[in-house]
């Protein structure tokens, strides 16, 4: 519902009335406490103080489920859907085997830890709070995360060096642990406003976070098809990897680029990242021309398939007015 109100002054300060139903709604009188934030669209959002104490959402979790779904998808979706305490609940004793699938399904969200177990149910806990989240430091560190394991794949293919691949899969679980967490923080946002406002966020900023998050996810998933490629050409005996690693190293530059800009709502930066897409393109047109051997050419394809997960992140960047 929309109010208007005439600014009105009294002395030095300009003030406005609240409005009657939402002052009855919500209890406020004399002497109440009101919070006031300012959003980077210049809009103020108010709200009683009362408001900030909220309980915790739990939910319990039958085992085994009646319909065979697995156990780490329905904790993983509790955790997502914004659950504090998930409870997990049997009837019978739950055997080693199965207690161990779920703990490992635990271990994978961050700060989700157990606090009560027993034979016959597991509960875990989320011990941090939404206020202290920020869905910025959390982008970033996905994106340094997928950065490193890019540059170990480079840095394999210059030199040959097969055992610098071995940890690319362990992080990639990385990424997927800080994804699942920014993905409950932006459902969390899009839930509660006042919580969007206080980070600085709209709704279509929330919404373009999502999408820059499955994307980040979707590069660890690319980083880790790209190392088993490099694997398969060492083993291969390809060892004309100049022109390869050229390409590798512009889509790095991509990527750094990409993700400042989005963040940073730099236009101009994104478009720099299309027009050096479009010169990898170009680039890369030109050197399968002179390549037939389909290792190298698979290869290619898939660092142009990790370059355009870039490019859609700095698409994403709002037009210049």
């Amino acid at each position: 519902m929309k109010y208007t109100r005439k600014v009105q002054r009294i002395g030095s300060s300009l003030l406005i009335s609240l409005p009657k139903e939402w002052v009855e709604s919500n209890g406020i009188d004399r002497g109440s406490i009101i919070l006031i934030e300012s959003a980077n669209d210049n809009s103020l959002r108010i709200y009683p103080a009362l408001d900030e104490v909220k309980e915790s959402k739990e939910v319990v979790i039958n085992y085994p489920s009646p319909y065979y779904e697995p156990i780490a998808n329905k904790i993983t979706g509790a955790y997502l859907l914004g659950y504090d305490l998930i409870k997990v609940k049997s009837n019978t004793p739950i055997s080693y085997e199965e207690r161990e699938s779920i703990k490992e399904a635990i271990e994978r969200l961050v700060s989700l830890e157990i606090v009560d177990e027993d034979a016959t149910h597991i509960v875990a806990q989320f011990l941090l709070d939404a206020t202290t989240l920020d869905a910025e430091k959390i982008l970033y560190r996905i994106s340094t995360i997928v950065s490193g394991m890019y540059r170990d794949v480079i840095t394999a293919l210059q030199s040959r060096d097969k055992g610098i691949l071995k940890s690319i899969v362990r992080r990639d679980d990385e990424v997927d642990r800080q994804y699942f967490l920014l993905v409950r923080l932006l459902r969390s946002l899009l839930k509660d406003q006042r919580l969007a406002g206080r980070m600085n966020l709209t709704s279509i900023e929330v919404l373009d976070y999502r999408l820059a998050a499955h994307l980040l996810e979707s590069a660890g998933d690319g980083a880790v098809e790209l190392a088993r490629a490099v694997e398969s050409l060492l083993e291969y005996g390809i060892y004309d990897h100049s022109n390869l690693v050229e390409i590798a190293e512009v889509v790095k530059r991509i990527q750094d680029t990409s993700v400042k800009a989005f963040i940073s709502h730099d236009r101009k930066g994104s478009i720099e990242v299309m027009k050096q897409y479009s010169q990898l393109s170009e680039y890369m047109s030109s050197i399968k021309q002179d390549k037939e051997d389909t290792k190298v050419l698979d290869f290619m394809h898939l660092l142009d398939k990790f370059a355009r997960i870039w490019v859609d992140i700095a698409d994403l960047v709002m037009p210049i007015p």
